[in-house]
């Protein structure tokens, strides 16, 4: 191994290391796959050789992509991957749930969780002025003064 590679290898895997980048690294990739074309749909067929209807469903969505694209983008090029899967999503969620609640959560619809509590911790004494903080302290010790001239008069009566 020449030093260059090992070095190469070293840093990468120290970069790797890190949970934050490893994250950011396949977000990027991913985002790269997914703006790269989309393979045209293949036709596949059941056992007795009649079309699948996802088969069916990938054909639609792409050739309904593909004249979306043409029409408002007014350009002549192919779906993207990321494209195909939206497209596809959405057709399928007109009969499955799971396909539905992708496409309401990547679109940023999902429902809030009732059942998360925010909790926040509220300090009484943030708002008061230090004349009120004074006069509390002093407050306090008088009772603090007095609870403990009554045990002392209580165990006196005890002694007694």
């Amino acid at each position: 191994m020449s030093n260059e590679f090992s070095r190469r290898n070293k840093e990468t895997q120290n970069l790797f290391a890190d949970p934050k980048f490893q994250r950011q690294a396949w977000q990027a990739v991913g985002r790269a796959i997914l703006q790269n074309p989309a393979s045209k749909p293949v036709t596949q067929s059941d056992k007795d050789g009649n079309e699948t209807y996802s088969s069916m469903m990938e054909k639609y969505s792409f050739n309904k992509l593909a004249r979306d694209i043409k029409e408002i983008e007014k350009e002549d090029r192919e779906p993207t991957e990321l494209e195909m899967i939206m497209q596809c999503q959405i057709v399928k969620a007109r009969h499955d749930t799971s396909a539905a609640v992708f496409v309401r959560d990547t679109l940023g619809a999902k429902p809030v969780d009732e059942s998360k509590v925010q909790a926040q911790v509220s300090n009484p004494y943030e708002e008061m002025s230090d004349e009120e903080l004074e006069m509390l302290a002093k407050y306090r010790e008088e009772q603090a003064k007095k609870e403990k001239n009554n045990d002392n008069v209580r165990e006196d009566n005890a002694e007694s």
